[in-house]
């Protein structure tokens, strides 16, 4: 009888079913022995802890010899901007939007470019669209696209203010962010009109069964913004990330 070795799997408070949902989709034959609020315990057959780097929710694993490895490390990622998505949050924003391989992304907040690379990378999107009010965080994105290897027909990074972005075609499937929380980075007072121009740029450049994901904060402010009248606005998960518990959103068009 093999026997199997222990393994700990890590992750962002909040985030366990999709932590679960990679685990047995990559590995079905693991035995699950415990899900916590932070932590899943898995058996497996196979003895090597670099068997699991391919899992990119979760943020560590351990082995029963107590070696760590780091799951949310990417190695393309070399430029940094404050306040930047966790990769393994990244990736969960991805699986909620449930890419296809003809989908087309656009990130208006990319920071450091962490979203577009992860849907481009992990889940073969056909080509993602990324701005950001700052010009550092798109030359911080374009420097993290170089490193990730990305093919320079696969996207398109520019600097806009959300108000100002010049995309007028209806052929955005899927809007992905990480929203300005008006926290550590911010204020609430400006984000009123971000937010609002965020849904005139939504209505205009969405396909008509498109979608937004989006991580905030600023959860009644999303709400108040897109109206009971046009969207249907859906919270699918609270996540605990360095004490703030953002929300992610589903946000569809009404009847859609």
């Amino acid at each position: 009888m093999t026997e199997l070795s222990t393994y700990k799997l890590y992750f962002l408070q909040g985030t366990g079913d999709f932590i679960l949902k990679e685990l047995l989709e990559k590995f079905p034959d693991v035995e699950v022995e415990s899900k916590g609020r932070k932590k899943i315990l898995f058996r497996s057959k196979d003895k090597d802890i670099n068997t699991f780097r391919n899992l990119y929710s979760p943020v560590q694993i351990e082995n029963e010899n107590g070696t760590v490895l780091n799951l949310s490390r990417r190695e393309w990622r070399k430029a940094y901007v404050p306040a930047g998505i966790n990769p393994s949050l990244a990736y969960i924003l991805c699986m909620v939007a449930d890419l296809s391989e003809e989908d087309i992304v656009y990130d208006p907040f990319c920071g450091a470019g962490v979203i577009p690379i992860t849907a481009l990378k992990y889940f073969n999107v056909k080509r993602v669209i990324c701005s950001d009010i700052s010009g550092k965080a798109i030359e911080k994105s374009e420097i993290n696209f170089n490193t990730a290897g990305i093919n320079k027909g696969k996207y398109r990074s520019f600097r806009s203010d959300i108000k100002d972005v010049a995309l007028n075609k209806k052929n955005v499937e899927k809007i992905i962010s990480n929203l300005p929380f008006g926290i550590r980075v911010g204020k609430h007072s400006n984000n009123i009109e971000i937010y609002k121009s965020l849904e005139v740029s939504a209505n205009r450049l969405l396909r008509t069964r498109g979608k937004l994901v989006l991580l905030t904060q600023e959860k009644k402010l999303l709400r108040e913004v897109f109206s009971k009248e046009n969207w249907n606005v859906k919270s699918v998960l609270r996540v605990d990330e360095g004490g703030l518990l953002p929300e992610v959103f589903v946000i569809k068009r009404q009847n859609k």
